[in-house]
């Protein structure tokens, strides 16, 4: 058996999504696979995770108490543990039936981006024990889940998390003016469960905001005028400043850029989003200079969609 799930990027919305904003992501080109072999009579899970070919986690559990034999990183056995007993609990047969197995994890991605090596990991899991995603992913995670919907999506989408419940629509997202979009990584991994944990008081009482979120979400898929674009971003970045109280990624680390720029995510490191009218080679320039050499233009990275 074998499953694949995407990466992803959240456009707008980060950290108020999970106070109900709308929320606009999208899947990437990048993501990670899951395959499961028999192993009969080992008594034992055998687990390797590859990100771009190189083994970076390996472990080994009992079947079928999961208990860990050994692994080369105790907090990343630790998650795992957890994701997959959470899954165990939701469909107890899938491990019940095994007396050995062999995971292999592929992810063609450098996890330190920050793409979702976590998410795509629990959405693979789920395809495997046959269970919702969204369901094991709120048994393992404090996030608001539009990462597994990114996972398992062919399309861009708005995403709302209501009740608990994660509400999903596809939208048209490929904005004419694409080519001067740029996905720049800061080099800084973020956690995104340890920074909305450090932020949560912060993000009370905050309507306002999450209906200006909101509709700049939904402005976003449709706006045809790259200036409008820029001037969403830049007041989505505002807001954002204001309510968690930290400068913006443009004010410390652009401030002689003429575009405009917006962190995806957790702030603080990653991806950010950056307009660029320019040529590629003087962007090229421009980001050698600021000390950051990944890079991606709209289509490099983000899916492409026929479903529009």
């Amino acid at each position: 058996m074998e499953f694949y799930s995407s990466g992803k990027f959240l456009i707008s919305g980060e950290y108020l999504v999970m106070l109900g904003a709308r929320a606009l992501a999208v899947p990437l080109r990048f993501g990670q696979s899951l395959s499961v072999s028999d192993k009969p009579g080992s008594g034992i899970l055998s687990w390797k995770s590859l990100a771009l070919g190189n083994a970076w986690f390996e472990a080994t559990f009992a079947l079928p108490s999961l208990k860990i034999h050994q692994s080369s990183d105790p907090e990343k056995a630790a998650f795992l543990i957890k994701v997959l007993k959470a899954a165990q609990k939701l469909n107890p047969q899938i491990v019940k039936q095994s007396s050995g197995l062999q995971v292999v994890t592929k992810a063609d991605f450098d996890i330190q981006w920050g793409l979702g090596s976590s998410s795509t990991l629990i959405s693979n899991i789920a395809w495997w024990f046959k269970i919702n995603p969204f369901e094991l992913h709120f048994k393992v995670s404090k996030g608001s889940g539009f990462d597994v919907a990114c996972a398992r999506s062919d399309s861009p989408i708005l995403y709302e998390l209501k009740n608990r419940r994660s509400l999903i629509t596809s939208v048209p997202f490929s904005p004419p003016f694409k080519e001067q979009l740029f996905f720049v990584y800061l080099g800084k991994k973020q956690r995104s469960d340890v920074s909305i944990g450090q932020l949560a008081p912060r993000l009370k009482s905050r309507r306002k905001e999450i209906r200006r979120i909101s509709k700049i979400s939904e402005e976003m898929v449709v706006t045809s005028d790259p200036s409008a674009f820029r001037q969403m971003m830049d007041e989505h970045e505002s807001i954002l400043s204001e309510v968690l109280d930290l400068p913006t990624v443009k004010s410390y680390l652009f401030g002689d850029l003429q575009g405009s720029v917006k962190s995806l995510g957790a702030w603080g490191g990653d991806f950010v989003l950056m307009t660029w009218e320019n040529s590629i080679p003087e962007l090229k320039n421009y980001l050698d200079s600021k000390g950051f050499q990944t890079w991606f233009g709209f289509d490099d990275i983000v899916l492409p969609t026929s479903q529009f």
